[in-house]
């Protein structure tokens, strides 16, 4: 695709390599255009709410040019027109292929979803029993900094969390919660050994199988819990623990589902763990998703019923360390953790075509994973070991840092339910660009959404951004606004709200 201004696209074409400008068969639908600006600007059309609150509503199609177009006036006498030029065969098209070429391009999202709000006479003063894996500082991904955020805004909404962890910590201190793990003076102080959250999904299966079956079993058997008022799961580690906990106290359960080994796997998932969320999805009152597109794979995969089903976005906190640092280096970021699912492969092959035409550019990889000594070896086989810099594992201060430092953020994964990298990346006014796979693009539009496969694609968005500072600008400031929209208060109220219907039902019920 060639940049915003058409007079200017030679020199992408230079940096790149290869011709610029509209699709070939762009061209012919709709003559020259300014092929960028209009991908920028265009915003994905507005869907119907779906009729049932409970319901994972479809992506509905935006409509097409006819659909948009006023009615027609009636017909009167006018001096007849001269007869079109005809149109040469090989370009003339149906209204049906441009119908369904219209449904084909075009990124619409999801439907707003009305998540119920809280009822303070049933949910003025909670207490929250929530059991987690990881829990800040150290952590390896969105799951512990959800149940963070999450924990901070309950307590400071004056409802009590106590937070059930395997690891004795440090933890970072919230003022109003109390954590237990199975390190506490009750078990004479003896600490079992449990993997880190995406380190027990390759290691499922041996002794961190046994692991977890002991801390299921932990989970169960909690005292001191009797005035629970819900009982709160975070993804498969404490699924049968939870389950059974909730039992026993006579309190609903509620389980999010920040990712599935479905999607850990590419599609082959460990049967330990695909039958852990399987058996949380069908035991838990109400199942939270990170994402629609996750709520959808819940319904096809483990049969949520969708009556049960809501969706809760993740957030960012705003911080003067997110605030945008100008960098004399024009650098490209991808962070993650390295496996298969982030797609690194594609950002290389894609800094591979970029690099030439910008010398001084650094693409930068952030973070740690199995994939990391293959991806070392990749940058080197396709020439850029001198322009990509590998960093390995970061702390949240560097990463906060690398992202507000960043002129441009990349996430090409195969399938990423929500992203929150990415929303961070906006929050701090760097322009993103993210597969279309990624759930945070439900809720953004200042991004560019691509294919985590087409390479060429990645390169060119890539180009683009570097070589014209107000686009990059432009998106940024239009990323930010998305990002900072909603915050963790509002997610967090909208947690209560799941958490307040239950409770009124359960009330009902006695």
């Amino acid at each position: 695709m060639s940049p915003p201004d058409a007079g200017d696209a030679d020199a992408t074409e230079n940096r790149l390599g290869r011709p610029t400008g509209a699709p070939p068969f762009l061209r012919s639908l709709t003559g020259p255009t300014d092929w960028v600006s209009s991908a920028v600007t265009t915003a994905p059309t507005k869907a119907e709410p779906a009729k049932d609150p409970a319901a994972i509503a479809p992506v509905t199609p935006a409509k097409t040019a006819s659909a948009l177009a006023p009615a027609e006036a009636p017909p009167t006498k006018a001096p007849p027109a001269k007869a079109p030029p005809a149109v040469p065969a090989s370009s003339a098209r149906s209204a049906k292929e441009l119908e369904s070429l219209s449904r084909t391009l075009a990124w619409s999202r999801p439907p707003q979803r009305t998540v119920p709000q809280p009822d303070a006479s049933v949910a003025r003063r909670m207490h929250v029993v929530m059991v987690g894996w990881e829990f800040p500082p150290h952590h390896t991904g969105g799951l512990g900094v959800h149940c963070l955020e999450l924990c901070r805004e309950l307590t400071r909404m004056g409802h009590r969390v106590t937070f059930l962890t395997p690891f004795p910590g440090p933890f970072t201190p919230v003022a109003g919660m109390v954590i237990r793990h199975p390190g506490e003076p009750e078990t004479g102080g003896r600490v079992p050994e449990y993997p880190l959250a995406y380190a027990a999904g390759e290691l499922a299966r041996g002794s961190t199988a046994e692991a977890i079956e002991g801390w299921d079993s932990w989970v169960a058997t909690r005292e001191g819990l009797d005035d629970a008022s819900v009982v709160h799961v975070h993804d498969w580690f404490g699924t049968v623990g939870g389950a059974a906990l909730a039992r026993r106290l006579g309190c609903p359960l509620v389980l999010t589902i920040h990712s599935t080994e479905y999607d850990r796997s590419l599609g082959h998932p460990a049967e330990t763990l695909r039958w852990r969320e399987e058996y949380g999805v069908r035991n838990a009152d109400r199942v939270i998703a990170v994402s629609q597109h996750l709520g959808r794979q819940l319904i096809e995969r483990y049969g949520a019923k969708p009556e049960r089903l809501r969706v809760v976005y993740n957030a960012v906190r705003p911080t003067a360390r997110l605030e945008p640092v100008v960098s004399a280096t024009q650098t490209v970021l991808c962070l993650g953790r390295l496996t298969a699912t982030k797609n690194i492969d594609t950002f290389l092959r894609a800094a591979s075509r970029v690099a030439p035409g910008f010398p001084d550019a650094l693409f930068v990889v952030a973070g740690e994973g199995p994939e990391y000594p293959r991806l070392i070896d990749l940058a080197v086989h396709l020439g850029v070991g001198d322009q990509v810099l590998f960093l390995g594992h970061v702390t949240d201060d560097e990463r906060l840092a690398l992202l507000a430092s960043a002129s441009v953020f990349v996430l090409p994964s195969v399938v990423e339910p929500f992203g929150i990298a990415a929303l961070e990346a906006m929050a701090a006014g760097v322009p993103v660009i993210l597969s279309r796979t990624s759930g945070v693009a439900e809720i953004a539009t200042n991004v560019f959404a691509i294919d985590f496969w087409d390479v060429e694609e990645f390169a060119s968005r890539i180009a683009e951004l570097l070589v014209y500072p107000v686009l990059r600008g432009t998106m940024g400031e239009g990323g930010r606004a998305d990002a900072l929209r909603d915050g963790w208060a509002e997610r967090t109220l909208q947690t209560v709200g799941v958490y307040a219907e239950l409770i009124a039902s359960k009330r009902s019920r006695e």
